[in-house]
């Protein structure tokens, strides 16, 4: 009696592993992985931004505004024919952190940011300055946004394109004095 039962729960165990691992099997196969989004990378020397009053001086007294930006929020979804022609549409929303400086009297910061595609081999396809005022609460020197409405950017597929050949790049537009001081200063 007892040789009998062991082989009868033996098998038990068996076609309850069988059984599980169909079901798993046929829960994967009912969903294929989706095809990559593009990367988004935060250009490094664009990813802050320190702006001054106008004039010679640099220290911290005469910061109007700091800026970083703290990442980005995505998604894309692809729309193909049967050969794998069609768009990648691409939601982006950038998130900024913005900071008072002591010799802003306005209580605004005013500055830009830019959102750059490329083809895997670096060529610009689309180059885009949005421009950006944020205002201070009283007595409240940071903030920090995300655009509400993320940027739609539609890219064209040819059969065998997926995201992976597509990179979308981040920053902030600074002029060259206040690049030279991010280098400086990083």
């Amino acid at each position: 009696m007892k040789l009998l039962q062991r082989p009868m729960h033996t098998l038990f165990s068996a076609a309850l592993v069988a059984l599980v691992g169909l079901g798993l099997g046929a829960c994967t196969g009912d969903k294929p992985t989706p095809p990559p989004c593009p990367d988004i990378l935060i250009v490094a020397d664009g990813a802050k931004l320190t702006r001054f009053k106008p004039g010679p001086g640099r220290d911290i007294i005469d910061v109007l505004h700091e800026e970083e930006i703290a990442g980005f929020a995505h998604s894309c979804e692809y729309d193909t024919d049967e050969t794998g022609a069609g768009e990648l549409t691409v939601w982006l929303s950038p998130a900024i952190v913005s900071k008072r400086g002591p010799a802003n009297q306005t209580g605004d910061a005013d500055f830009e940011y830019i959102i750059a595609t490329t083809d895997a081999q670096k060529n610009i396809l689309y180059k885009g300055r949005y421009p950006l005022v944020l205002t201070y609460t009283e007595n409240v020197p940071n903030l920090m946004w995300q655009r509400p409405e993320p940027h739609e950017l539609v890219l064209p597929l040819k059969p065998g394109q997926t995201g992976e050949d597509y990179l979308i790049y981040l920053s902030l537009a600074l002029n060259r004095v206040e690049l030279e001081y991010q280098r400086k200063n990083r």
